[in-house]
């Protein structure tokens, strides 16, 4: 059976990249007929005039725009969601809770411009198509975010990551393209442009990270950790996130002082860890609780080993340190561990393994319930 016909639709995209912007032509393009007409603006206050004049069936809308900063940006989808249409939001940074504030103000859906396709276009046309206007003007009012003030770290961290990964996104492209035409012997230098552009965007995302953690309130909650290990790790598991984690635990009731979300960060980090440290071959983690001082549990954490070749190991913990084992963005786990640690009254430590000469063992010591 044939797929039923599709009425040509308008697009409006949004974006004061050049570069971006032909990008997101390119894909349109592939398109063919579905898309009849495309409009393009480089201002929010121009978008939003060119669709005043004659609306739009689906809006590709840059987040952060010259005039217009994230959450004033969110605070207007429905502007052009009134007239029925759709509105998928662009960032290159990719926030979990600005996503869902985008979906809460109207927004059909959040994309990280790194992944935008004209499959992913196409899926919002036919999501823009099925979508009805928004008629009620009670529906105004401006999203909630997590950035409004502007002279936060956290604010200005986000501003400053968003800015590079753009650059970043623009480089990646032209990567791809030179990929296409260059000529035999070429490899070797443009995998080593896309190494670069890697490590760069992952010391980004890492110092964004340490950002949010300095700015986060520690909220301290009494934990029974056999409970919340299962649930992290199933959680995991059936994200399939990254390498198996075991636990082991002594009978009893084993319950900690600490933040949830901290305690998640310092976890996350030290699997990262045990990733980097396995390289090709298969990672996984153990975690198995110790006998502790009154008061005070203790959790160990071992990987499959391997050297880190350092003589002062305790350095390992400082940010922007490095070994055999890893680069920085191993110095950059290990400190976040240590320092959400230390917020939540905890230590973490590094010790000698016997059973694996040369590894280390990671401690963390926690205060008891």
């Amino acid at each position: 059976m044939s797929e039923p016909a599709r009425t040509t639709a308008r697009l409006l995209i949004v974006e004061d990249d050049a570069v971006y912007q032909r990008i997101l032509r390119a894909h349109v393009q592939r398109l063919g007929d579905r898309v009849a007409h495309v409009e393009q603006a480089a201002r929010l206050e121009e978008g939003l005039a060119l669709h005043g004049a004659c609306p739009a069936d689906l809006v590709l809308l840059d987040l952060t725009l010259p005039d217009s900063q994230p959450e004033d940006t969110l605070a207007r989808i429905r502007e052009f969601t009134r007239s029925g249409a759709g509105v998928l939001v662009l960032s290159a940074l990719d926030d979990p809770e600005v996503a869902q504030a985008a979906r809460d103000a109207g927004a059909l859906d959040f994309a990280d411009k790194r992944e935008v396709s004209a499959e992913r276009i196409a899926e919002a046309l036919d999501a823009a198509g099925s979508a009805a206007p928004v008629q009620a003007e009670g529906l105004m009012a401006t999203p909630s975010l997590p950035l409004r003030d502007l002279d936060s770290p956290r604010r200005l961290a986000a501003q400053l990551v968003h800015d590079a990964k753009s650059w970043l996104t623009n480089h990646s492209f032209r990567l791809a393209a030179l990929r296409r035409t260059a000529g035999p012997g070429s490899e070797e230098l443009i995998e080593g442009l896309a190494d670069t552009a890697r490590a760069l965007e992952a010391l980004l995302d890492a110092g964004r990270g340490l950002v949010m953690d300095e700015t986060a309130p520690v909220n301290h909650e009494p934990i029974e950790l056999g409970p919340w290990f299962a649930e992290w790790m199933t959680r995991r598991a059936s994200a399939g996130d990254g390498p198996p984690v075991h636990f082991k635990a002594p009978e009893g009731r084993l319950a900690i002082t600490a933040d949830p979300s901290g305690l998640e960060v310092v976890l996350e980090a030290l699997v990262e860890n045990t990733v980097q440290a396995a390289g090709d071959g298969p990672a996984s983690l153990e975690l198995r609780a110790l006998p502790a001082s009154p008061g005070q549990v203790l959790v160990e954490l071992l990987d499959g080993g391997g050297p880190w070749d350092v003589e002062a190991y305790e350095r390992l913990t400082q940010a922007f340190q490095k070994g055999e084992r890893g680069s920085t963005r191993a110095g950059l786990g290990l400190y976040r561990a240590r320092r959400w640690m230390n917020r939540m009254g905890g230590h973490l430590e590094l010790v000698r393994r016997d059973d694996a000469p040369g590894a280390l063992a990671v401690r963390l010591r926690f205060e008891g319930v």
